[in-house]
């Protein structure tokens, strides 16, 4: 072969490499280089459940000029959101924008600023594929990845073009790689058409065994999964989920978070094929954070964060650290506060809470701690509760 043809053939092969931007915000927040004497970096990820928009939450965040706020809605958690190196959770909702109206279950359309307060909040990075995708058709699908990437949001599950979709995250974060994958198990029966089915990912372990293969062609030190299964309002792990996890945890996947209960599930440890680490973790799912779902569980979130530690010079990980803070959502029941927000349950324990926290308010969020508390460690106990103190 001669010279200008071997130059020829790189230049094809590079350009043509699937490229995905990494927002600035998961690795400026730590320094990439902070190290201890003995080569260890650590990076603290946190996960939330479900980001929803029902009806009642863009109606209360609507102020009198017109405009949505929704930031005072994570007020209350932001310093939390915010402490991680990275932080990530699942947008179940789209931003189709005002040419139709906006809308809440069953075909959720929230107004864009949704996304500034998610963002706002310490949020960097959000998962897209679960049964909403489809809820404003593929211009909504596509239009909600352009409000996220205007607004700086990483994201994963949905994508724009087939290169898109085959360009899987890897995010650097503290350099350490992190492969993000997320696949949903359906989408209420609206899919993409034939020709357009890479704009969203379905379970397909096939699918799931490629992916992770190629984020660790990519340089993946560890691979994240993120599934949108199971069945609403049951915390126990379906066999289908058993099934998949099974599946994903045999092709090498590190970490799992699932969503779309709508309640807590447990989170358990297993023995990972990554030599490097000492265990992977399975979180099944971390229910709902923001919403107006008010039934009990269904009212109560987590902010669940994995400190991962990595020797440099060995280039080993040691078994991942889990700790969570548990979550309560207040739905305007006070007329002095008009709004929905999401607060640390443990200030129930407390004698002072905010203004508009009543007696009933106080008891719904005391046992929404509990029962977080309870669910949380079902599975082990190395599942550590955070205090706010």
């Amino acid at each position: 072969m001669n010279r200008s043809l071997f130059l020829f053939l790189l230049f094809i092969l590079f350009a043509f490499v699937p490229e995905y931007t990494i927002p600035a915000s998961p690795v400026t927040r730590g320094n990439m280089f902070e190290r201890t004497k003995d080569s260890l970096v650590t990076v603290r990820i946190s996960f939330t459940g479900d980001l929803m928009c029902h009806v009642p939450q863009y109606e209360n965040s609507k102020g009198a000029n017109g405009l949505y706020d929704f930031n005072p809605s994570f007020s209350y958690v932001k310093p939390y959101l915010q402490a991680a190196d990275l932080t990530m959770g699942n947008l179940e909702l789209t931003f189709a924008g005002t040419s139709i109206p906006y809308a809440g279950y069953p075909t959720f359309n929230a107004p864009d600023t949704y996304a500034d307060a998610v963002k706002n909040a310490g949020f960097d990075f959000v998962v897209t594929a679960n049964n909403h995708s489809m809820d404003t058709e593929e211009k909504g699908l596509l239009r909600t990845l352009d409000i996220l990437k205007k607004t700086g949001l990483g994201s994963t599950g949905t994508y724009n073009s087939q290169r898109d979709h085959d360009s899987v995250r890897v995010l650097n974060v503290k350099g350490i790689k992190l492969g993000v994958l997320n696949y949903t198990y359906g989408t209420n029966g609206a899919y993409p058409a034939a020709d357009h089915r890479y704009m969203l990912n379905v379970i397909d372990t096939l699918l799931i065994q490629h992916d992770i293969t190629q984020a660790r062609s990519q340089g993946a030190d560890l691979v994240l999964v993120y599934f949108h299964y199971g069945v609403e309002n049951k915390s126990d792990p379906t066999d289908a989920q058993k099934l998949v996890v099974r599946k994903t945890e045999e092709y090498g996947a590190d970490l799992i978070i699932g969503g779309h209960p709508h309640v807590i599930s447990p989170v358990g440890f297993y023995k990972t094929k990554n030599a490097m680490l000492d265990s992977g973790l399975v979180a099944w799912s971390l229910g709902n954070f923001l919403s107006n779902q008010y039934h009990r569980y269904t009212d109560a979130g987590v902010i669940f964060t994995l400190t991962l530690t990595k020797n440099i010079t060995k280039h080993t990980y040691l078994k991942p650290e889990a700790e969570y803070i548990p979550t309560w959502v207040y739905r305007a029941t006070d007329p002095k506060m008009h709004r929905h927000i999401v607060l640390p349950a443990e200030l129930s324990l407390q004698d002072s809470v905010p203004f508009f926290i009543d007696a009933a308010s106080k008891l719904k969020m005391k046992e929404a701690f509990e029962d977080t508390k309870k669910e949380m460690s079902k599975y082990s106990p190395d599942i550590k509760l955070k205090s706010i103190r």
